[in-house]
């Protein structure tokens, strides 16, 4: 069996290269998702709309806002993501067919969405087990529910050329990935965590500070415009953290699918 040759993924020039082509190319970004954009800005202020009391007779129609921005975000941000991969792969998506590589990324995504769930269930399930219990055990469950949420962190890490390569329309397949990946999982991990963490962080830091004093003691509720502008930063987050992410990963696909022998 040959060996294959290894890449090194080089973590600072990864991310910078990301920050570059997102920040520095802000109209290509808004004309390939302005679409998507628009929808989901209007489902994040579905919430904001609703009647007072919505939802207070039943967990199902409490639950419906988050489901339809669930149902919204994995349709509109894969359609948007087809088509960004493309433009990093190819330096453009004009005339490509993204359709059927749409339905791809959907499944992708389902897949994602399925084992995030599984994890965070076995992790609740831990939880309550440890109720009542020893500090050790405590300290235990709390241990691996880390190692459970590092080991799939590293596994998305190793599959997520799946996304790049499916966009090229040059499907890879697990092993495919996974073999790709080989010795930079750790390094994807990180490239992806520079990239968009800051971002992340910051809206939340904003968004906190905005909102803090509403709803304590006797301070008036945080009023309708409020609930609009973080629906608008938050979506606008999301497609730079997507952007951001897809760039990421579209130079590693360059850089380490060649070397696999593709």
């Amino acid at each position: 069996m040959t060996k294959l040759p290894t890449v090194k993924v080089p973590v600072p020039d990864v991310t910078v290269g990301a920050y570059r082509a997102v920040f520095g190319r802000l109209g290509s970004l808004l004309e390939l998702g302005w679409l998507p954009l628009l929808i989901l800005l209007g489902v994040s202020i579905v919430p904001a709309v609703l009647p007072p009391g919505f939802g207070d007779n039943g967990v199902v129609l409490r639950a419906v806002p988050d489901l339809l921005d669930l149902v919204a975000g994995a349709l509109c941000l894969n359609a948007f993501g087809v088509r960004w991969y493309q433009a990093q792969l190819f330096g453009g998506a004009d005339h490509r067919p993204w359709l059927r590589l749409w339905g791809r990324f959907l499944l992708y995504t389902f897949a994602l969405y399925t084992a995030l769930g599984v994890v965070l269930v076995a992790i609740l399930l831990a939880g309550t087990v440890a109720d009542d219990r020893s500090v050790g055990v405590e300290i235990g469950v709390v241990a691996l529910d880390l190692a459970a949420v590092t080991a799939l962190l590293l596994a998305m890490a190793r599959l997520s050329l799946l996304y790049p390569a499916a966009a090229a329309g040059q499907p890879i397949g697990i092993s495919g990935a996974w073999r790709a990946t080989r010795g930079n999982g750790w390094r994807i991990v990180l490239c992806w965590l520079f990239a968009t963490a800051p971002l992340l962080l910051g809206v939340q830091i904003v968004m906190g500070a905005v909102f803090s004093g509403f709803g304590i003691g006797e301070a008036t509720t945080a009023p309708m415009g409020l609930y609009i502008l973080r629906g608008l930063i938050g979506t606008v987050a999301d497609f730079l953290i997507a952007a951001l992410g897809a760039v990421v990963l579209s130079d590693v696909y360059r850089r380490l699918v060649p070397a696999a022998g593709r």
